[in-house]
């Protein structure tokens, strides 16, 4: 039940992102002959290895939005040999074409790999640009990273503003240090008082199901 409660949040998540990202801007983007070659990807769910090649085909041909998909094979190993270099190199074309998603990606790639200066300037440059995921995700290495109070209260600007814009996991992870007393102990009442919003939103959520 919390893995499919953590997979269902992750999800979420990655929604929210996707949405506040260009996505929709890319597509329209693209040539006729690649929006084919990504409708025809998107119907081999049987067949990993195929939307791979299908991808690579397309961002050999000036997809940026398929050039972040390849970096996403490459990256997690679906449907190709797993390896991170290669994933960095597509994501950073894609980057190169406009993706603001695949500098998400990037940068927790960066992360991975131990490279975390560069992960945070890659982050610094989207909050710099005003791009609310980059708030959330350079709050979360930098604690990773440290993990102190001071540190927590260093990046709460951060959280804060991605939490105010709608960021799923920036408000969890707000409410969770304020509940928790991992802030200041005197914002545990108001984290303790977000936590019962949250499950009765949530509750509300299900009951309109």
């Amino acid at each position: 039940m919390y893995d499919q409660t953590k997979k269902h949040f992750r999800a979420e998540r990655d929604a929210w992102e996707r949405s506040a990202a260009n996505e929709s801007q890319l597509w329209s983007e693209e040539s006729d002959e690649n929006w084919e070659l990504i409708q025809r990807a998107a119907q081999m769910y049987y067949s990993e290895a195929a939307a791979f090649e299908l991808h690579l085909e397309a961002a050999k041909a000036g997809s940026v939005w398929c050039q972040q998909m390849v970096g996403w094979h490459y990256w997690t190993g679906n449907g190709v040999a797993a390896d991170k270099y290669l994933a960095l190199q597509y994501y950073h074309a894609a980057i190169c074409g406009g993706s603001w998603i695949a500098t998400l990606h990037y940068a927790r790639l960066l992360y991975d790999i131990g490279r975390h200066d560069d992960c945070e300037r890659v982050l610094n440059d989207g909050v710099d640009c005003g791009f609310v995921p980059s708030f959330y995700w350079l709050a979360w290495f930098r604690h990773e990273r440290h993990g102190t109070r001071a540190v927590r209260e260093e990046v709460r600007p951060l959280v804060e503003h991605a939490a105010k814009a709608g960021h799923p996991g920036a408000k969890d992870l707000l409410t969770h240090w304020m509940a928790t007393g991992r802030l200041r102990l005197r914002d545990i009442p108001r984290g303790v008082l977000m936590v019962v919003q949250d499950a009765i939103a949530s509750a509300n959520r299900e009951d309109n199901r």
